[in-house]
């Protein structure tokens, strides 16, 4: 019974179909896992600090003029973190999604870090305000 399948299956008529079809549903599984950046914003003492700004800007990869493409900001909510989606800014199969300066302020308080942001992990950071 299976020999007489095999027999009846035609190049042009369906293993060219069937191949095509695999492709588009192994493709269609696929699912992109969420890129995130969790900042907690601290004090030199250790105490999380609710309400700092925290800003970020690409850091340009050549020495060019051109306006940086990140560059968005939130507050910090009353743990001390601010949650920023990076998937508005990652495209499936891109590789990296960016290099980034993350900037906090409080009151006459700043600090900062520059971090890579790694596709579909959720990358976290530390920043120290002085």
């Amino acid at each position: 019974m299976y020999k007489n399948f095999i027999g009846k299956i035609k190049v042009h008529g369906g293993i060219i179909p069937l191949m095509i079809l695999c492709v588009f549903v192994l493709n269609a599984c696929y699912k992109k896992a969420p890129t995130s950046l969790e900042v907690a914003v601290q004090f030199s003492n250790g105490e999380f600090v609710k309400n700092a700004r925290v800003k970020l800007i690409a850091e340009p990869s050549t020495s060019s003029s051109q306006v940086p493409i990140i560059n968005d900001s939130t507050y910090t909510n009353a743990g001390g973190l601010a949650f920023f989606d990076m998937d508005k800014y990652y495209k499936s199969g891109q590789v990296g999604v960016a290099v980034l300066k993350v900037q906090a302020f409080y009151y006459g308080l700043n600090g900062y870090e520059t971090i890579q942001i790694i596709e579909e992990k959720r990358n976290r950071t530390v920043i120290v305000v002085q």
